[in-house]
């Protein structure tokens, strides 16, 4: 055999391994990368779910303050209404003048509770703590997308000739689980203000 044709065998041989070699590599790295981002967009929802978590704590903290006086309030307005429209189911002249002017002392004592009481400005600290709530569960919906797009690309990716082929031996996973909705979370809320 002819020394030259050895040698162009041999490096021929020799290119298939190198491109093997290098695809190998290539296709290990971009898997690396992938399962990386995977693991940083998971990090994000788990940052998301504890922000959401101490909000809603100071949520509650709000809540509570206010409690007592929502309930004052909202009972005062609440007699004030049933005066009125029982005033006016019966005609009655003097319950209804009666019914007005607890209607207008409940709009009093409201407008009186909330210039005059600390706790009750915090209800626009309520309201921003809602906001920053709603905000949280947008930023969480999108870092959930994020995270099943990767985990997508990721799926995809590990099915895919030639990387099927070494996945399993570099240890990769072929199927990654989504993050789904948990059970009920689909299911609209009976919201009941009582009878």
């Amino acid at each position: 055999m002819n020394k030259t044709l050895i040698y162009g065998v041999l490096a021929a041989i020799a290119l298939v391994l190198a491109i093997i070699g290098l695809s190998l590599g290539v296709g290990y790295n971009r898997l690396v990368t992938k399962d990386e981002d995977i693991d940083a967009k998971y990090s994000q929802i788990e940052i998301r779910l504890q922000e959401r978590h101490d909000k809603i704590g100071q949520l509650v903290g709000t809540v509570e303050g206010l409690q007592e006086h929502a309930e004052t309030i909202y009972n005062a307005i609440t007699e004030a209404r049933e005066a009125y429209a029982d005033a006016v189911a019966n005609s009655d002249m003097d319950a209804l003048i009666e019914a007005d002017a607890m209607e207008a002392q409940a709009v009093t004592d409201l407008l009186v509770v909330v210039e005059d009481n600390p706790l009750i400005t915090a209800t626009a600290g309520f309201t921003s703590l809602m906001d920053e709530i709603s905000s949280m569960e947008s930023a969480l919906a999108v870092a959930r997308r994020d995270y099943n797009t990767a985990v997508q690309e990721y799926n995809t990716s590990v099915r895919k000739f030639p990387t099927v082929l070494y996945a399993g031996m570099f240890g990769f996973e072929r199927d990654l689980e989504y993050w789904k909705m948990n059970d009920g979370a689909d299911e609209v809320p009976e919201i009941n203000f009582g009878d």
